[in-house]
């Protein structure tokens, strides 16, 4: 019980770093390279005990994209939607992943998808705009 209660405890505090980091900090660089070791280590564990969550494969690709392990990152998103296709965050970050690579269809597909997932019009905006820049 005592082990479990430790591995909770890492993930919560990998959760807190990267889903609250927006808050917590006013830069992403000024996460130590230990706090961001620890999240990815505490969130790898995470999804070898529970291998079929998606919200934890998204919070493993979150904190890959802030360690800067981009195909790492995105990976594990594409492991979140292959879980869930409903998972707006991972096509996303998915999307932006893929412009990066220069990956034209594989973005706007993930564009596309992340506009059947998202139902905030201002976030499906931003979506919209990514589609046209890739069509031009």
């Amino acid at each position: 019980m005592n082990a479990r209660r430790f591995s909770f405890s890492k993930i919560i505090f990998a959760l807190v770093i990267f889903s609250a980091a927006p808050q917590l900090f006013a830069k992403e660089s000024e996460l130590t390279a230990g706090q961001k070791e620890r999240a990815v280590s505490a969130l790898q564990q995470a999804v070898k005990d529970d291998p079929s969550n998606a919200e934890l494969w998204l919070h493993l690709g979150f904190a890959y994209r802030k360690a800067a392990q981009i195909d790492d990152a995105q990976h594990a998103f594409e492991k979140s939607v292959s879980l869930n296709a409903g998972e707006a965050d991972a096509y996303y970050m998915l999307g932006l992943i893929y412009e990066s690579k220069h990956q034209t269809q594989e973005a706007e597909k993930a564009w596309k998808s992340y506009l059947a997932a998202e139902t905030d019009a201002s976030k499906r905006a931003v979506a919209e705009k990514h589609i046209h820049h890739l069509n031009q």
